[in-house]
């Protein structure tokens, strides 16, 4: 909220930065006139706006987020032009001076049919006719003699090796370890900065803020959920 605070007052200020006895303006500097806007909680908002150069605006959106306003300019003939649009699901539509118009559609051309002797015939597949089979009488089966198997020499292990027991000679007794002394632990000294002297401040002095009288008249009201908010220069 703080934000429109901002926004709104920058606004404001820009206008009265305007020249009133100049004879030419561009748009990007020409003063607003009247401004006008609202925000609801449900997601309504509107907005309308008229400047010195003859530029008007005015917007509205409803809860589903559809847009539909319109806007409107002297051009440099003199002739005031105005366009309408509508924004939503459909897509963005305008109607109004100076918009081209699309070029009429084409009727849909029919869609191409071959002759029909250049179309294949269409395919049948074979029919199937089962042919009548003979059937012979099995034969005896001819059984033939398979030789006797020839029982194989059995397999005779070698005898296992048998290694020569060793005697055992013990090692001779080691002497034991001697004792090492530790040595006394002794902490390196730590370095101490000397202390740093505390900086002195100064008290700075704000001047007071310097109350901003719009050039106009301002209506600004907050609600729970939204605000609105008018301003009229006249």
């Amino acid at each position: 909220m703080d934000a429109v605070f901002v926004l709104l007052f920058s606004m404001i200020a820009s206008i009265s930065c305007q020249s009133p006895n100049s004879q030419y303006q561009s748009p990007q500097q020409a003063a607003i006139l009247s401004d006008a806007r609202y925000l609801a909680g449900d997601g309504t908002f509107g907005a309308a706006y008229s400047q010195e150069d003859g530029v008007e605006f005015k917007e509205e959106s409803d809860v589903y987020g559809n847009r539909r306003g319109s806007y409107s300019y002297v051009d440099p003939t003199g002739q005031r032009r105005t366009v309408t649009y509508t924004a939503g699901k459909n897509g963005f539509q305008a109607t109004g001076d100076g918009i081209p118009v699309p070029p009429p559609q084409a009727p849909p051309q029919p869609e191409y049919v071959p002759l029909p002797q250049y179309n294949p015939p269409d395919y049948q597949p074979p029919r199937y006719t089962p042919s009548s089979q003979q059937y012979q009488q099995r034969s005896q089966p001819v059984y033939e003699v398979q030789p006797e198997p020839q029982p194989q020499p059995q397999f005779q292990p070698r005898p296992a090796y048998q290694p020569q027991p060793q005697q055992y000679q013990p090692r001779p007794p080691q002497p034991p370890p001697e004792i090492q002394s530790i040595p006394s632990y002794n902490p390196q000294p730590q370095y101490q900065p000397p202390p740093r002297p505390l900086p002195q401040y100064n008290a700075i002095t704000t001047p007071p803020p310097r109350r901003f009288y719009p050039p106009g008249k301002l209506n600004f009201n907050r609600t729970p959920d939204g605000y609105s908010y008018t301003f009229s220069k006249s």
